[in-house]
């Protein structure tokens, strides 16, 4: 009987150990923290706090409508997740996908109903406009941090600037729907919309694209030379270099590649779900992004990450109109979790350090003994 409860007592300190120091269990352990400061807001607004939690899920899965909704905004969380966390490997914060993402989806637009042609051929010609503008608008920051040394995060966010109002530009002067009474672009055609897979269901083939995306990503950052590059790179690039490692190389591949998925989660977003770019058409993605790296940590774990932030967004209406309690909660929910992410990563780091240093002067105590006796 001792041997049971001393085997449990194990089991649960090791629960609490994965939680409190592995990547996984952080996540785990902030995404939980933050639905608990959801709850206590449903209590500030005098509202049952499982009946916020039913309704929030309940908004997101009551119908086929819901779930596709939900999937879809899975699809662009990912694609904008990879966006951030492939170039933050290299050492290089890309805050810029909202702007790429927005950019990118003018592009598709614009290819797609300005050329005539088979689906198989119009729809790729879209989704790679949408990559390659994307892309272009990452070259700034990036030659500006490697020519210069000036910070990304400052001119990624003046590129976001830069692209958005380039778009509400367009969309309001030259590419502007004549028939439309408000800035948006023509739709796009029918038959250049993207297909719903499987047939009649419709989940557009974007969303079981970037899933695919993400599984890809994650063999090419852990099974090939360029994922130990870039590990290397983000961990030390002095030392990087003086293995023989080109980290200009590394960094300039992990950003472009940033970019272009942001570039095609706008692609997918217009081909698959809007169909058109209009004034306010796009939500906080690029921004939402940036949870879901921190939080998923690798190209896999982005995946679940993006679909449980796709939840929280997609529900939130349901659950205002339900409950009372304002959709507003789930944008400071998609940002409690990387507060929470951030705080334990910190302690844990200190945590470690204490541990270096109590190994230190152990040594060094050790040392001091032994050289006295002698």
């Amino acid at each position: 009987m001792s041997f049971n409860v001393a085997l449990t007592t194990s089991e649960k300190r090791r629960w609490i150990d994965w939680l409190w120091q592995t990547q996984v269990g952080i996540s785990m352990l902030s995404i939980i923290l933050s639905l608990l400061v959801l709850l206590v807001a449903a209590i500030i607004w005098r509202a049952q706090p499982w009946t916020v939690l039913l309704a929030l899920f309940e908004g997101a899965f009551r119908g086929r409508g819901s779930i596709v909704s939900t999937l879809e905004e899975m699809a662009v969380l990912i694609l904008t997740g990879l966006a951030v966390l492939l170039p933050y490997r290299a050492g290089f914060f890309n805050i810029g996908g909202q702007g790429q993402l927005e950019i990118g989806a003018l592009a598709a637009v614009v290819v797609a109903t300005s050329l005539s042609g088979p689906p198989v051929v119009v729809i790729p010609l879209a989704l790679l406009a949408a990559i390659v503008v994307g892309v272009v608008s990452v070259l700034i920051p990036l030659l500006l941090r490697i020519k210069r040394g000036a910070s990304e995060v400052t001119t990624t966010i003046m590129m976001n600037f830069t692209c958005i109002n380039l778009v509400s530009a367009l969309i309001t002067g030259v590419l502007k729907d004549p028939k439309a009474f408000y800035g948006a672009t023509r739709p796009v055609p029918a038959a250049y919309q993207l297909p719903a897979l499987p047939p009649g269901t419709g989940i557009h083939v974007g969303v079981w694209v970037a899933i695919a995306v993400a599984a890809l990503v994650f063999w090419w950052m852990k099974r090939t030379v360029f994922g130990m590059e870039l590990s290397a790179v983000g961990f030390n690039r002095r030392a990087a270099e003086a293995a023989g490692i080109s980290a200009n190389r590394v960094l300039i591949t992990a950003v472009i590649a940033g970019a272009a998925m942001a570039g095609l989660a706008g692609g997918f977003q217009v081909l698959g779900v809007t169909h058109r770019v209009a004034e306010g058409w796009a939500m906080s993605w690029g921004s939402t992004g940036i949870c879901v790296a921190f939080l998923g940590g690798n190209a896999l774990g982005v995946v679940p990450v993006a679909f449980i932030l796709s939840i929280l967004d997609t529900g939130s209406r349901y659950m205002q109109a339900m409950t009372g309690v304002p959709s507003a909660l789930v944008d400071i929910m998609q940002g409690v979790p990387v507060l929470f992410f951030i705080c334990f990563n910190a302690a844990m780091a200190m945590r470690h350090s204490k541990q270096r240093a109590k190994g230190s002067i152990s040594a060094k105590s050790s040392n001091l003994i032994k050289g006295v006796k002698a």
